[in-house]
């Protein structure tokens, strides 16, 4: 095929040569005199044109082209390279999305109780329904493979967990006394303390909802994951509106609040989780990193430094990037 090229272009270009000096190159042509062509010139012309008729009849009679005939040293006469049909390059393969199944729920339990206080308590938070609300937005939101508790009980002591153990939450009741008793002295009427207690409730719930999420889906996460679960805590509050926003508030005031009860001599600075003032500051500058417009009134009336809000929404959008994409693969596809 390559020697049929160059004949082309030979041919091409003495063509190119002819009509340049008034002549056109055609088989028949007479020899004249006055040509201008030498007698090898017009041989060599003649010659070309043999093999371009070659080839012209061969193309017509549907034969293969011949090659032209070089003198050879020697050796068996070239054969033509049969020409294989292209194939189409493979394709990969789109990998299937794996839909995960939703098997399970939140739900929210109450256990059982021996003091009456506790009992009462534990009566008004089913009766008002917002903790029921909140795990049918989580149902409606998150895929579980099994049922995930979160349990109101009665638990000898002042705490809220989440256990690797039966993977559920609970939380004390003796927590949520706690609350009611350090927002007694800073507000001025019995709305206002309900309010606070229910807002700090809902911060705790969501950061030991973030212990939660990270042990069944396995999230790979980095820094310790006390202050993980705030930063959840406060996305997930914030992402709520204007009363969201003012529980993550509250749930930093309590840190606040609580910081002062505690001997700075007999801290336990071993501790996973930060001091109270640190997570007071962290939840300030992710709410005020939201949105530093609207939250201006952080930087001094709050408390929060300029030296740290300049760095507050970077903070906030690395945070809320990290939670969008490990939480994705499990969130319900028309929430996607």
């Amino acid at each position: 095929m390559k020697k049929i090229i160059i004949l082309i272009i030979v041919g091409l270009v003495l063509v190119a040569g002819s009509v340049a000096t008034g002549y056109v190159l055609t088989r028949d042509k007479p020899k004249t005199a006055d040509s201008g062509l030498s007698d090898a010139q017009e041989q060599e012309i003649d010659r070309i044109q043999k093999e371009l008729d070659t080839l012209k009849e061969n193309k017509d009679s549907n034969e293969a082209p011949a090659f032209i005939n070089e003198p050879t040293t020697g050796g068996a006469t070239p054969q033509p390279t049969p020409q294989s049909t292209p194939q189409p390059t493979p394709q990969p393969a789109t990998p299937k999305k794996t839909v995960l199944a939703d098997l399970g729920d939140f739900k929210i339990v109450y256990g059982a109780t021996q003091s009456p206080q506790y009992t009462e308590m534990n009566r008004l938070i089913k009766g008002s329904g917002i903790f029921e609300e909140t795990a049918s937005f989580l149902n409606l939101l998150l895929i579980l493979q099994k049922d995930f508790p979160i349990t109101f009980k009665e638990c000898g002591f002042v705490n809220a967990y989440y256990t690797l153990a039966t993977k559920e939450i609970f939380i004390c009741d003796e927590l949520v006394e706690n609350f009611a008793q350090n927002f007694v002295y800073f507000v001025s009427s019995e709305a206002e303390l309900d309010k606070a207690v229910t807002d700090a409730t809902f911060f705790i719930l969501f950061h030991e909802l973030g212990h939660g999420l990270i042990d069944i889906y396995d999230l790979t996460y980095s820094g310790k994951e006390e202050d993980v679960a705030d930063q959840l805590s406060t996305l997930v509050l914030v992402n709520l509106g204007e009363d969201g926003a003012k529980a993550a508030i509250t749930g930093a005031n309590l840190f606040y609040i609580t910081s002062s009860n505690i001997d700075a001599g007999s801290y336990p600075f071993w501790d996973e989780h930060s001091l109270n003032q640190q997570r007071y500051y962290n939840i300030l500058c992710w709410v005020y990193g939201s949105d530093p417009q609207k939250y201006s009134n952080f930087v001094g009336v709050y408390g929060l430094p300029q030296e740290r809000a300049v760095r507050c929404q970077r903070e906030y959008e690395n945070m809320s990037e990290f939670w969008d994409v490990a939480i994705e693969p499990f969130v319900k596809e028309e929430f996607k």
